[in-house]
Order: C-alpha cells, then sequence, then structure tokens
C-alpha cells in the first residue's frame, strides 16, 4: 500500500512539473504576442522596422579606410569631431550633412550657408599655415586639382586631408556621400544625395528628345572650359554643345575661335562685388556682335557659386543652364 502511495505521489509531483512547465511557456508566448500587439512599430516587415534597420545600416564601421583624389588612403577610427574646410564646396558640404557645428575653420570664399561666414578663415588659394594649424582639426577637406601643394604640406605634418577632384555631377554625389560616411553622417547624405539625383534626372528626363544648341559658356573674364570638366558636361546634360569642346580642362579663350564657331546660346556667370563684368568684357569684343547669340539677343548671365562649386547646390546650377539653353521645355 505504501508503495503504490508512493509511486502514485511521484506520478502526481511530475505530471504537475509538467503542467508548471506548459504553463510557464505558455504565459512567455503570450506575453511576446501581447507585445507584437501593442508596439506594432516592431512587426518584422513594417515601415517602422525597416526604417530602423536601415539606420542601423547607415552607421559607419570604424576603423574606416578610404581613398581620395590623390589615391592616398585614409582611416578614420572614429567620427571627427573638428573639421576644417580648404574649399567653398566642401564647406557647403559638410553644413548640407548637418556637421556645421565641428567646422573650425574655413576658406575666405565660404560666404554659404550663412552661418559660414562666422567661421574662423584660413586663407583661399594661398592658405596661412599657422592658422589652419590652430584650427586643431581631425581632418581638412580640400580640392585637390588646385591646392595639391597645401595638401601635401598638411600631409607633412601628419594631419589628415581628404582631397576630392570630382569631374561630374555623379562624382560630386559619390563625393558627399562619402563625406556622410567619414562623419557617420550616412543618412544624412543620401537625403542631399537624393535630392540632387532627382533634379539632375529631371533636367535629362526633360531634355532626352530636345535638339542639340551649339552654347558657348565663359565662366571668368577671356575663361571658358573643355572636355574632361563638370561644367562642360552640365553644358551638355542641359542640351547643349559645348562649342569649346576640342581641348581639354580650363583655358584661355581665343576670340576668333568663338566667333568661327557661332554659338546659339552664351552663358556666362555674374561677377561678384567688385569683380569685372564678363558682358562687359564680351560687348567690347571686335566681331562678337556677328554671333548668332548676340544678335538674337541669347546670352544669359548665371548665379556663379552653385554653377562652379562641386558641392550639394550644382544641380540646381544645371537647372539654371538648362532653363537658359532651352527655356522652352525647361521651367
Amino acid at each position: 500500500m505504501n508503495k503504490h502511495y508512493m509511486m502514485y505521489k511521484r506520478g502526481l509531483m511530475l505530471l504537475l512539473a509538467i503542467v508548471l512547465a506548459i504553463s510557464i511557456a505558455g504565459c512567455g508566448t503570450a506575453k511576446t504576442e501581447s507585445e507584437g500587439m501593442t508596439e506594432p512599430a516592431m512587426a518584422q516587415g513594417s515601415p517602422e522596422a525597416v526604417a530602423l534597420a536601415d539606420k542601423g545600416a547607415m552607421q559607419t564601421k570604424y576603423p574606416l579606410t578610404v581613398k581620395d583624389a590623390s589615391g592616398t588612403e585614409l582611416i578614420f577610427d572614429k567620427a571627427p569631431e573638428r573639421i576644417t574646410t580648404l574649399a567653398a564646396s566642401e564647406t557647403e558640404t559638410v553644413f548640407a550633412l548637418g556637421a556645421g557645428d565641428k567646422v573650425f575653420g574655413v576658406d575666405k570664399y565660404s560666404n554659404y550657408p550663412v552661418e559660414a561666414k562666422s567661421k574662423p578663415q584660413v586663407g583661399d588659394m594661398k592658405t596661412n599655415l599657422e592658422a589652419l594649424i590652430a584650427t586643431k582639426p581631425d581632418v581638412v577637406f580640400a580640392g585637390y586639382t588646385l591646392q595639391t601643394e597645401i595638401v601635401n604640406k598638411l600631409r607633412e605634418l601628419n594631419i589628415k586631408v581628404y582631397a576630392s577632384d570630382p569631374k561630374t555631377i555623379d562624382e560630386v554625389i559619390a563625393k558627399i556621400e562619402t563625406v556622410g560616411q567619414i562623419l557617420n553622417l550616412q543618412a544624412n547624405a543620401h537625403k542631399v544625395t537624393d535630392t540632387m539625383r532627382a533634379e539632375k534626372q529631371k533636367v535629362v528626363d526633360v531634355l532626352k528628345d530636345a535638339p542639340k544648341k551649339k552654347v558657348y559658356l565663359e565662366f571668368d573674364p577671356g575663361w571658358t572650359v573643355g572636355d574632361g570638366e563638370f561644367l562642360s558636361e552640365l553644358v551638355a546634360l542641359a542640351g547643349g554643345t559645348n562649342v569649346a569642346s576640342g581641348q581639354k580642362g580650363w583655358y584661355k579663350i581665343d576670340p576668333e575661335a568663338i566667333i568661327k564657331a557661332n554659338p546659339e546660346v552664351i552663358l556666362y556667370t555674374k561677377p561678384a562685388e567688385g569683380q569685372p563684368s564678363i558682358l562687359d568684357e564680351i560687348n567690347k569684343r571686335s566681331g562678337w556682335d556677328k554671333i548668332d547669340a548676340i544678335q538674337k539677343k541669347q546670352i544669359f548671365g548665371l548665379e556663379m557659386d552653385p554653377l562652379v562649386r562641386v558641392g550639394p547646390r550644382i544641380t540646381q546650377g544645371l537647372l539654371e543652364v538648362a532653363k537658359a539653353v532651352h527655356p522652352e521645355l525647361v521651367k
């Protein structure tokens, strides 16, 4: 009897243990389902969950290695906290990404956004090396082609420099995204570049079947741009054929060659305060009054900064070129 009782007791205890285990498991499942109902944003595949995943995916993983336009590899152990910019385009880029508060020095031409004007200036094409060093930069953002000498000097002093030299709008976009990666501001960078891509595509779509017009562009008195530079690409994207093509890079014009090319549209950059007027120079040139563009009053002044800076506003510059070249199509 005793033996049977003990076996019964053990069986009962085992049964209770099983019931308890099932109960606990059920509670756990119920809790998870309850949390899923009270926090639908975390449901797998929901827009909120996807956004959260994207945000996590856009966090830079350090150490980060990038290569700049000079072919130099730079390693960042963390996001830079102190930034100095040596070109207005780089200043605009850093501010557009939301890192203006980390800028401790700019070049003398950095006038956009307005907050950039309050930053200490470290020079222009002839950078004040002492002033720059005093900003104690974790990184310096510079243009390479026009600032090779100062870039090399800074590197000799073990100052980290990311030097860029984009030749197309797509290269400008790629540069901005790389800067966003360096600064751990990738989401902000993609917002900027998504807008730029949309602005470029708008022009491309509108002008895909438009006839090409012969265009001459003068960005500085007596200077134009040939093949291989972003300004020439802007003319092409805007539905024009650059009459200065055939030579590479930036060069001083032969006025007779422009007369011979006979452009249908002439574009020039409006002067900054105190600078000579390109339009005045054009109107003085012998024989230019016979050019079709001048006879038909197809000569347009454009704001210089968005047009010539390889930064976030370059696609706005493209839009203005397109409006001048094909006003009947681009509004």
